[in-house]
């Protein structure tokens, strides 16, 4: 249930605008510091597309990430009907 219950709120936080993440935060605030100009957008989303999706949209990245969510989703859905279904639960 705690898998699941995590899976639902990776879909929610990639689809809802929510506040900053803190790394984000804490890169910004930092560079303010040292003088250096702060880096727009959020500090995961620019460091993992820089190093994994190298050229992809953000918007791409997010629909792969949101899909494979509910696509774990649907498994265990699936597997708790069939449980279900033959009395385990």
């Amino acid at each position: 249930m705690l898998h699941i219950t995590s899976l639902a709120y990776a879909i929610v936080i990639e689809l809802l605008p929510w506040a900053p993440c803190p790394l984000t935060v804490a890169e910004t605030q930092l560079e303010v510091r040292a003088g250096v100009e702060p880096a727009h957008g959020p500090f995961l989303v620019r460091v993992l597309d820089a190093i994994v999706y190298p050229d992809l949209p953000e918007w791409l990245v997010v629909g792969v990430a949101v899909f494979v969510c509910v696509a774990i989703l649907g498994v265990y859905l699936r597997r708790y009907l069939r449980r279900r279904e033959d009395g385990m639960w």
